[in-house]
């Protein structure tokens, strides 16, 4: 599963929660009058890239020197091309089974709900 890369916007009664996926949503949810403020923003999608082979090579190294001190000085000690094995390997694993259901918002701008919006709303199911 990837993540949507399809620009979308979302909306918020409050500017804190985003939970709207229209303003018409919105004013039904929230049974919102002209003159309300409400707020707007651009949904920023999470990619899958979490972790790296730096980062288990970094655990596996804190986890040996935490086992054998300053004998585990130079463990692990993995060479170019199985680090760049490890990294293909995250990369394709985290695509598939690390897809963030949450986003961040971001360009978030206040917007003023007029006569039109209500009953544009009342018209939609």
């Amino acid at each position: 599963m990837q993540p949507n890369t399809q620009p979308r916007q979302v909306w918020s009664h409050n500017g804190e929660t985003f939970q709207a996926d229209s303003l018409r949503e919105l004013i039904k949810d929230y049974e919102l009058e002209p003159g309300s403020v409400v707020h707007v923003g651009d949904v920023q999608e999470h990619g899958t890239n979490w972790i790296d082979a730096d980062d288990v090579i970094e655990q596996i190294a804190e986890r040996g020197d935490d086992e054998g001190g300053e004998f585990a000085d130079d463990f692990p000690d993995v060479p170019d091309e199985a680090k760049a094995e490890l990294d293909t390997f995250l990369t394709r694993w985290q695509a598939e089974h690390c897809v963030a259901t949450f986003f961040n918002v971001v360009n978030v701008r206040q917007y003023t709900i007029t006569e039109a919006d209500i009953e544009e709303a009342a018209c939609k199911p």
